[in-house]
């Protein structure tokens, strides 16, 4: 599957905290910046950012709801618990980044890929995922339920006690990934037309109640 990239030139503008805060407070559109450190405090009404790097920032209980993001990275980045709600992310890349209990509901992602990043106990419920990847991630306890996917992927990636209620997971292949407890409908509907491996199937079926024998 192709995501297509960041349409991005690294950024020879540096905004500080107080330089943000007054262009969010104008609901300015920020373009071709970098962004790092704490951004504590911070809770625009539907933001915008276009080409904007975001470098070990720290959004940690921050509110960014009906935000825009195009074409922007956000590295080593800690959104533990930030609100992200109803937000749009086009062609942005999440690289090992910290998201603990992040709020992204009702986000829509397009060509968007997260890498080498801990998602445990996000909310990604009701989202919708074109062209997303999840790339050696951990998506422990994260919430998928209700998700609208469309040209996702998931390798090598965690999803121990994850959330898919509703979510069909037709066509996505995740032979590389952890599936152990997932919330899924009694008749594992979720799994119709996934592609698993073989022992993944064996564990599915065991908790279906089904006995295997080699």
């Amino acid at each position: 599957m192709k995501i297509e990239q960041p349409k991005y030139t690294e950024p020879a503008e540096e905004l500080g905290y107080e330089q943000l805060a007054a262009r969010l407070a104008e609901e300015e559109r920020i373009c071709g910046a970098r962004i790092s450190g704490a951004l504590h405090g911070l809770s625009p009404e539907s933001a915008a950012f276009s080409g904007v790097k975001f470098s070990a920032c720290s959004f940690a209980e921050t509110k960014w709801r009906g935000a825009d993001f195009a074409d922007c990275v956000f590295e080593s980045c800690d959104l533990s618990a930030a609100d992200f709600s109803r937000s749009s992310f086009r062609r942005v890349l999440f690289s090992e980044c910290k998201g603990l209990g992040a709020d992204f509901p009702e986000c829509s992602f397009a060509d968007c890929t997260f890498e080498k990043c801990n998602l445990s106990y996000a909310n990604f419920s009701a989202g919708r995922l074109r062209g997303a990847l999840l790339s050696s991630c951990d998506c422990s306890h994260a919430d998928l339920d209700g998700c609208a996917l469309k040209n996702f992927a998931a390798e090598h990636t965690r999803f121990f006690r994850a959330n898919f209620f509703g979510t069909s997971l037709k066509g996505v292949d995740l032979t590389t990934c952890g599936l152990a407890g997932l919330t899924l409908s009694a008749q594992l509907a979720e799994l119709r037309g996934a592609v698993l491996s073989r022992w993944q199937c064996a564990d599915f079926l065991r908790a279906l109640g089904a006995e295997i024998r080699d």
